[in-house]
């Protein structure tokens, strides 16, 4: 059955130690849910979570300019294509 909410896509942000608190209060308060996983590097953490392309326009919109934003397909995420 075809989904009618788009394609899934992998969505990673990676900030700065010191912006991270604001950064996941700021995707809180997005008009859907995200389940955040995060993973630190040294003084950057990257933030995963899964969302639809048509909520990417409003994770652009409310993040700050200086967030590292990559949104990939699932389905390339989990291998089935590239």
């Amino acid at each position: 059955m075809a989904s009618t909410v788009g394609e899934l896509l992998m969505v990673r942000v990676g900030v700065e130690a010191r912006d991270l608190e604001e950064v996941l209060e700021t995707l809180a308060g997005l008009d859907f849910p995200v389940n955040p996983e995060l993973y630190p590097c040294g003084a950057l953490t990257t933030i995963e979570f899964p969302t639809y392309a048509h909520q990417l326009e409003e994770i652009y919109l409310v993040l700050p300019v200086q967030a590292q934003v990559e949104a990939i397909s699932m389905l390339a995420e989990i291998g089935l294509y590239s």
